[in-house]
């Protein structure tokens, strides 16, 4: 017979094709989880999964075992939502707001594991300048927000660490302004700058002149990290970008890092107001977020290994 708790382990093997981060999903050890895949597989007959050094590899038995744990899964899930049990009876709206960026990097793990968890709740996202995030918790028709933690987070505020990143100073490739320094090592006092409009960035950016005595020469103020690295990418000034906002933008290769900025450590979280934390569908989301949150720095450490970014 087939333990429920071993078909959701092995769903989400699936979607992160990595026995170590699963196993820190699933709460348990490599070596258990290890053990429940062999365990399914002798219960099935049928090899479920390769691995080796290079990751897991899902078999075709797998694939069909998958489709199968998704419809029983979902099945129990609608069951215990018919006998009003457990956290499988939560539904309802969930709505978060987040950047671009956000949205790449901590959603789609959000998602698939809330709909192991809670399949019944629904996930509406809108995205938007980073810098807007913690004021959209005013509005109430905003649940959750993912954003840049203040080095004093308010206290109305309650949230999740993510993960945690240095800013980067970043200039273009082709540049379209004069250059008279030299841009490996800019003085910023003469060279242009395009400079975010408001928020934690800003914040971080006017701390760092302030600490080097610099006056910058602001080309322009811009809402949104990622159209900060376009307009760098385009050659209009040098900038100051949270580093896997670069990483993962289609104009990464337009701009040169020069240098991590010293003491600018950008935290990124899951906030919610704590006037609303009994609000099951809050809560829900609000305890899986603390239960991912361990593995979106091994995950992250994991792309940039990768890609060559490291």
């Amino acid at each position: 017979m087939i333990d429920l708790k071993d078909a959701a382990a092995f769903l989400r093997l699936c979607e992160t094709s990595n026995l170590t981060r699963t196993a820190t999903l699933c709460n348990v050890s490599p070596s258990t989880l290890s053990r429940t895949l062999n365990k399914l597989e002798r219960e099935l007959n049928a090899k479920l999964c390769i691995r080796d050094k290079k990751g897991i590899f899902i078999t075709e038995a797998g694939r069909k075992f998958e489709a199968f744990a998704k419809k029983t899964l979902n099945a129990y899930s609608e069951l215990e939502s018919e006998l009003d049990s457990g956290v499988g009876a939560v539904s309802g709206v969930i709505k978060i707001y987040c950047s671009v960026t956000a949205s790449y990097l901590f959603i789609p793990r959000l998602l698939n594991e809330l709909h192991l968890t809670a399949p019944n709740l629904e996930i509406k996202l809108e995205t938007g300048d980073p810098a807007d995030a913690l004021h959209k918790l005013d509005d109430t028709k905003y649940d959750f927000v993912i954003s840049a933690l203040p080095n004093e987070v308010p206290p109305e505020i309650q949230y999740v660490d993510l993960v945690t990143f240095p800013l980067i100073l970043i200039a273009p490739k082709k540049p379209r302004f004069s250059v008279t320094t030299d841009l490996s090592d800019p003085d910023l006092s003469l060279t242009p700058f395009v400079m975010p409009e408001k928020g934690q960035l800003r914040y971080e950016v006017e701390k760092y002149f302030t600490s080097q005595e610099i006056t910058p020469h602001i080309y322009s103020e811009v809402s949104g990290h990622e159209a900060i690295v376009s307009l760098t990418a385009l050659g209009f000034g040098v900038s100051v970008v949270p580093r896997l906002v670069y990483e993962i933008s289609p104009f990464k290769n337009d701009v040169v890092v020069i240098k991590d900025l010293p003491w600018s450590n950008f935290r990124v979280a899951l906030c919610n107001l704590k006037s609303r934390s009994k609000d099951k569908k809050i809560k829900v989301v609000h305890e899986l977020a603390k239960r991912l949150a361990p593995s979106f720095s091994p995950d992250l450490t994991r792309r940039r290994s990768d890609t060559g970014i490291m």
